[in-house]
């Protein structure tokens, strides 16, 4: 599995890569489990954050938290764009996790994409698509 135009590089080597680089970002939003019966949200504090991979093992490590991903399940990385659950007059942007069912292992929300204004920021969405450009895994793939 290769992200678009990136050499050929492991899954772990490329979920890591993008967990590192979102961890690094303001206003980032883990989203882990699936609802209703348990969902954990966590906001990453990216001065107190490391990611590491230690065979097919991902580790996101926060000072308050931390979470384990099992990257062998990881079928593809999407990232999303839909209407907003809290405001449908806005878009909330998103990459996940998703394994061979489909079912997203991880959900992580990019923060803060409105101005107080409410305009979209279009610094913050320059920079989801320069990442989804990066780092998009399909099935296919």
């Amino acid at each position: 599995m290769a992200a678009a135009g990136q050499p050929e590089k492991s899954v772990v080597s490329v979920v890591a890569e993008l967990l590192r680089e979102v961890t690094s970002l303001p206003d980032m939003l883990f989203v882990m489990g699936k609802g209703p019966q348990a969902v954990m949200e966590a906001w990453v504090d990216s001065a107190k954050t490391r990611v590491g991979a230690e065979r097919d093992w991902v580790a996101v490590e926060c000072e308050a938290w931390h979470c384990h991903l099992d990257v062998s399940s990881i079928a593809c990385l999407r990232f999303v764009e839909e209407k907003d659950v809290h405001d449908p007059t806005r878009k909330a942007f998103s990459v996940r996790f998703l394994g061979s069912d489909g079912e997203p292992y991880l959900m992580v929300f990019f923060g803060k994409m409105y101005d107080d204004a409410g305009a979209l920021r279009s610094d913050k969405l320059a920079l989801f698509r320069s990442l989804q450009k990066k780092y998009e895994l399909t099935e296919a793939d």
